[in-house]
Parts: C-alpha cells; sequence; structure tokens
C-alpha cells in the first residue's frame, strides 16, 4: 500500500512537473487516435455501404409456362442454394400487378398484349456480389428455368469494389495503426529522455527497476487514455452532425450506413482502451531501454 502511494505520488509529480512534455504527449495521441478511429469508421462505413448495395442485388428467375410445375418445390430447391439469402414467389397476376405499378399511367398499353404472357417468377437475393454469377450458373441448369435476368456488369463492378475496399480498409487501418504507435512511442520517448537524470538517480539511490519503471509507464498510459478519451469525444462530436447531414441531403444512404449510436459509443470505448494499451506498451519499451542503457556495465 506505501508502495502504490509512492508510485502514484511520484506519477502526479512526473505530470505536474513536466507538464509541457506531457501535453504534448497527450496532444498527439489525441490527434492520431482521432484519425486512427476515424479512419476506421470510414473503412467500416464503406463496407456498410457496399454490403448494403450488394443486399439489393436480385436476380430474377422465370418459370417455363407449364401447369405441371410444382412451383413450391422449385422454390425450395432454390432456396437451399448455398448462394441464396432470400427468395420471393411471383405469381403471374402478381407480377403484372407489379408491372402496371411501374408503368403508372402509361399501364394500359398492357391491356393490349391479351392474355398476361407474364410467367412464375423468383425474386432472389443473395448473400453478396460474388454469388449471383454461381446463382445463375445454378438456376440455368434447371429445366423449370426458362430465362434469368440479372445486372450483370453491375454485380461485376459491385464484386470488384467489394474486393478492392476490403483490401483498402485492411491496409488504411493497419497503416493508421503503425503511424499511430510510431508517433506516440516517439513522443513518449522525447519525453523519458529529458528525464533520463532522474531515472539514473533513483538507480543509483537504490531504486528497484519496477519502482523505477512504474510511474513513468503509468504517467504514458494515462496521458495516451487521455488523448484517446478527447479522440473519441471528437469522433462523437463529428460524426453525428455529419450523420444528420447526409440524413437530410441523400436519404437513400441512411440506411445502409453506420447509425447506431450504441455502436458508436461502444467503438470509442474501444478505442480508449486500444490507446490505453498503446501508451502502456510504448512506455514500457522505452523505458526498459533507458533502464538497460543505465544498468549496463561500461
Amino acid at each position: 500500500m506505501t508502495t502504490l502511494r509512492y508510485v502514484l505520488r511520484d506519477t502526479w509529480r512526473l505530470i505536474v512537473h513536466h507538464w509541457v512534455l506531457g501535453l504534448l504527449t497527450l496532444i498527439t495521441a489525441g490527434v492520431m487516435l482521432w484519425i486512427l478511429g476515424g479512419t476506421t469508421l470510414l473503412s467500416l462505413n464503406l463496407e456498410s455501404m457496399l454490403t448494403g448495395l450488394e443486399s439489393e442485388l436480385a436476380v430474377q428467375a422465370y418459370l417455363v409456362k407449364d401447369n405441371t410445375i410444382d412451383v413450391e418445390s422449385v422454390a425450395r430447391r432454390i432456396q437451399s442454394l448455398e448462394y441464396v439469402y432470400s427468395i420471393k414467389t411471383y405469381s403471374p397476376s402478381d407480377s403484372l400487378a407489379k408491372l402496371q405499378r411501374k408503368m403508372g399511367s402509361q399501364s394500359h398499353a398492357l391491356e393490349m398484349l391479351g392474355d398476361n404472357p407474364i410467367p412464375w417468377n423468383f425474386e432472389i437475393h443473395v448473400n453478396s456480389a460474388q454469388d449471383v454469377e454461381p446463382l445463375v450458373e445454378a438456376l440455368k441448369d434447371m429445366p423449370e428455368v426458362e430465362d434469368v435476368v440479372y445486372a450483370g456488369l453491375v454485380v461485376k463492378r459491385i464484386s470488384a469494389l467489394s474486393r478492392v475496399s476490403s483490401r483498402i480498409a485492411i491496409i488504411m487501418f493497419s497503416l493508421a495503426v503503425i503511424i499511430t504507435a510510431l508517433v506516440v512511442y516517439n513522443t513518449i520517448h522525447i519525453s523519458l529522455y529529458s528525464r533520463r537524470e532522474e531515472i539514473g538517480i533513483m538507480y543509483l539511490v537504490g531504486a528497484t527497476r519496477a519502482y523505477i519503471a512504474t510511474p513513468f509507464v503509468l504517467e504514458g498510459t494515462l496521458l495516451a487514455l487521455f488523448g484517446a478519451i478527447i479522440a473519441g469525444a471528437g469522433i462523437i462530436a463529428m460524426y453525428f452532425p455529419a450523420i444528420e447531414l447526409i440524413r437530410e441531403n441523400l436519404p437513400l444512404l441512411t440506411n445502409i450506413l453506420i447509425t447506431d449510436k450504441g455502436l458508436i459509443w461502444r467503438f470509442c470505448g474501444l478505442l480508449a482502451g486500444f490507446g490505453a494499451t498503446l501508451g502502456w506498451v510504448c512506455s514500457y519499451l522505452v523505458v526498459a531501454r533507458f533502464i538497460n542503457s543505465i544498468t549496463r556495465p561500461e
């Protein structure tokens, strides 16, 4: 208990006596973690947008005009395919009514067709854009299916964009983590370098390595934690107004962006935990290096 009190006292003394370097560390950690958090949220929203677009991809399968076909049995077979997320069945009358609604005032032209030419058909949704092509091949192999309609070019482009965005998201996140770690490490390194004489004096008067290192490591951890909290507050202060702006101007994107406030708060909590861990690791590595250099025999 006494040791803990002394450690906390020394930590507070380090923060107060070297507040300029501490403030530098706090600001640097806050800015870099804000960039990291913003980059991560941007990547997550891009993935969410692509996932939303993929969920809207539909394949229309038309059956041959044969009254002996068991439509429900065909629907079950299609639903059992691994590529299929959902399937909706349309009767000829349902399809005609749907077409009339789309044509609006021009729907009277359909009366010239006489009998309803639209066969039973299915609207099929897949898990991802990559699943459309295999699904189309499987549907064409079914004797009951006469025609398959889908936006082939759109599917290929979304599929390619999805693969590219996943790689970009991983690269952006990795670069942000590496850059944040290097900046925080170097900032704490500068802060501790100015106090190298203190570390040497503490060692000469008999302080153990753990006792010497703990206040410095705790200081770096607290500064990085507070920097992460500031970064999280900055993200929340900017993210929600940005979502409201998008909601007003681009309402179609609202449903495919991350708008769950609870999720964003949890994300900022994870960011704070990451900041504290990053500060602890960087501080420990720097202090260990200094102590090893001091205690190394000449």
